[in-house]
């Protein structure tokens, strides 16, 4: 087997959105990427890997990127390794001189990172040993499983057969994996959808019609092999792994952990970087049953796969969808073109592209065919027909017909059925360290849906009664790309992403009603005189703050270790407010604490953090008060699970790695 990447890239970043463009990008070039938070861990990963290029973020914890050099350039093997500086912060004017000349770095750029000055200074600095990047082409067939045919019967179709159902089955000789996923994301349902290739069973969880996670029964794509294949371990870490795992009946991440061979960081990279292999590798089957069954998630993983739908097709498209099969797809489209989805929702999708393609997508007028478009673009041919099946499976663009140069009238905006009445929103306690940003949409999002809840349609797309039907339209667009649901966070929580769906809805409602004649007519004589309405209060985020005031009250007496006073008011938090993970988790370490000899307090405390579970499945806190519970009341093992599973979900619970190195130190 050929070696898939000859050079290994460390990039040091504690933004999870930089690591992730990162690691794309240098990959696409060929590249092997390691990743790590905090300097201390990346300096040991420099120790214990063969790394050829160094990108680093100068405000990084533990210690900074400067000081991280320094350490690096000491080392035998650091003294010339290639390092190259980023940051938001320390802008280049004034550090890149500085940083030339003290720590010898090859270059020092400021955020937002260019890729392509990147890739130059990278290949200036490393030469010859800079890679090719390589073809894209379908993963390898799995030993496990023989190879499907070398084409498809026949080509396939990009769209299914929307018969008003959602429990669709069918064969990815008949319906991509692509349009399958794109499909369920139109529908914005929840459920399992289950593949067969031979004696390959996959099942991928969907959650409101984005993938979430993914199982196999391929031998290949268990965590150890993944992080191999990765270059994150050696094979004999591997294999000593192994038998640590099988005798101390630990999770392998974890013993991993211990051994030194990875920082918890990199294990939640791992577990990442396993659901995208396990998923692209369907992109790659040109055959194989599926089917899909709409209903409740089983279950609720740590690990999840957070990037948008949009994005998620692309990735795969490029990563594994066989070229042939794109050309055999979109042969009927060619004398169509291609336009903007004329449905928000849909159209302004987030999408993982570069600024070509962003630009390409921008020119996408429905003026000029497919066939002409590809001919006249200085792209490569096979990167638009990607970007331009991506697009179309995953709903954001159309395809109309016309003659070459045609003028085409606006779209139609959609009419969708009638909404549901929409409930009031749901505010969840923030991710541990989630940056400002991110913070600042949710809340953004949030304030958003509350102001305008019980308002009029004019007051939901802020526009006056008498505004005419085109600047309903641009209002409308304009309020659709600000909170169009993809902008949320990776971190933000269930709760918050459907008051950000909810709130679309009513934009959706609002604008559907006023660019129809009739039904804006109708709703107008619900208005005598037409004048904005009063605001109204609104007792669910009056008691949200309150139950806030409260929580913070209880956290008062529990540092002062009066659990019982503690619990008391954790309880009136959530009869003020029951839907916050937080209330429940704390109400549950304080009710064991206050009595913890008594058996009954240990089983309250254990219902209220599985609760808390239920509500925030990755709130590392309350897995973190169930191994204290389990570990003193004798249940170790249950007790190394719970504090494995608060490593998952925060990398830097470091009570939960010191409570795990000292049962490891005891066995």
């Amino acid at each position: 087997m050929v070696e898939k990447m000859s050079k290994t890239v460390l990039v040091v970043d504690d933004d999870k959105g930089i690591q992730k463009l990162l690691t794309d990008a240098l990959e696409g070039e060929g590249f092997n990427v390691l990743c790590d938070k905090d300097g201390s861990w990346a300096l040991r990963t420099f120790e214990n890997r063969d790394i050829d290029f160094i990108v680093m973020d100068i405000l990084i914890p533990v210690m900074n990127g400067f000081q991280l050099t320094e350490r690096i350039r000491k080392t035998a093997k650091g003294h010339s390794v290639p390092i190259l500086m980023i940051s938001g912060v320390y802008h280049s004017a004034n550090y890149r001189s500085e940083a030339i000349r003290k720590y010898g770095v090859v270059d020092y750029f400021d955020k937002p990172i260019s890729m392509d000055k990147l890739f130059a200074a990278m290949r200036e600095a490393m030469g010859k040993d800079y890679p090719r990047p390589l073809p894209v082409q379908a993963p390898e067939p799995s030993p496990e499983a023989p190879p499907a045919d070398a084409k498809p019967s026949r080509p396939a179709p990009m769209e299914l057969p929307d018969d008003g159902s959602i429990e669709i089955r069918g064969n990815l000789r008949d319906y991509s994996f692509p349009a399958v996923l794109g499909y369920l994301y139109k529908a914005k349902t929840t459920g399992a959808l289950m593949l067969q290739r031979d004696k390959v069973k996959k099942i991928v969880q969907i959650e409101n019609g984005r993938p979430i996670f993914v199982k196999s029964n391929l031998v290949s794509e268990c965590l150890g092999q993944i992080m191999l294949r990765e270059k994150m371990i050696t094979q004999p870490e591997l294999e000593e792994s192994v038998k640590l795992m099988k005798n101390s009946r630990r999770q392998q991440g974890t013993v991993l952990i211990e051994m030194g061979c990875i920082s918890p960081h990199n294990l939640v990279f791992a577990l990442e970087k396993q659901l995208e292999f396990k998923l692209h590798d369907i992109f790659g089957w040109l055959e194989g049953d599926f089917q899909f069954k709409p209903g409740d998630q089983v279950e609720s993983p740590i690990t999840t796969l957070e990037l948008s739908a949009a994005t998620m097709i692309y990735d795969g498209i490029k990563r594994a969808f066989p070229m042939e099969s794109i050309d055999a797809a979109i042969t009927e489209l060619m004398d169509l073109n291609p336009a903007p989805n004329p449905n928000p929702e849909l159209r302004f999708q987030d999408m993982n592209m570069d600024d070509s393609e962003a630009f390409l997508l921008q020119s996408l007028d429905g003026m000029t065919s497919l066939a002409d478009l590809i001919h006249s673009t200085v792209l490569p041919q096979d990167k638009i027909k990607r970007f331009i099946y991506a697009l179309k499976s995953s709903g954001m663009i159309i395809f109309k017909a016309g003659p070459k140069g045609a003028a085409v009238p606006p779209p139609v905006p959609m009419q969708p059925p009638p909404l549901p009445a929409v409930p009031p929103p749901v505010r969840t306690a923030p991710v541990p360290e989630m940056p400002a940003a991110d913070r600042e949409i949710i809340d953004k999002i949030i304030q958003k849906l509350s102001s305008i809840r019980n308002r009029s349609h004019f007051e939901v797309l802020d526009v006056d009664w008498r505004a005419d039907t085109n600047e309903i339209k641009r209002a409308y667009i304009s309020l659709a790309k600000e909170f169009h649901p993809d902008r949320l966070p990776s971190s933000a929580p269930r709760e918050v992403r459907k008051a950000a769906e909810d709130l679309f809805k009513l934009f959706t409602l609002a604008h559907d009603t006023l660019v129809d004649e009739k039904s804006h007519a109708e709703y107008l004589k619900m208005f005598a005189p037409p004048v904005r309405r009063q605001t109204q209060a609104i007792g669910g985020v009056s008691a949200m703050l309150a139950a806030e005031g409260r929580y913070r009250q209880g956290l008062e007496y529990f540092g002062r270790r009066m659990y019982v006073r503690a619990a008391e008011i954790f309880a009136e938090a959530i009869g003020l407010f029951e839907h916050e993970a937080e209330f429940h988790a704390y109400l549950g370490w304080s009710l064991y604490l206050a009595d913890p000899d008594n058996p009954a307090s240990a089983k309250k405390a254990l219902a209220s953090l599985a609760t808390a579970i239920q509500l925030n499945h990755k709130l590392d806190l309350a897995y973190l008060f169930q191994g204290y519970v389990y570990k003193s009341t004798g249940r170790k093992d249950l007790a190394e699970q719970q504090f494995e599973k608060a490593i998952q979900c925060n990398p830097d619970c470091t009570e939960a790695l010191r409570e795990l190195r000292l049962i490891s130190g005891r066995k």
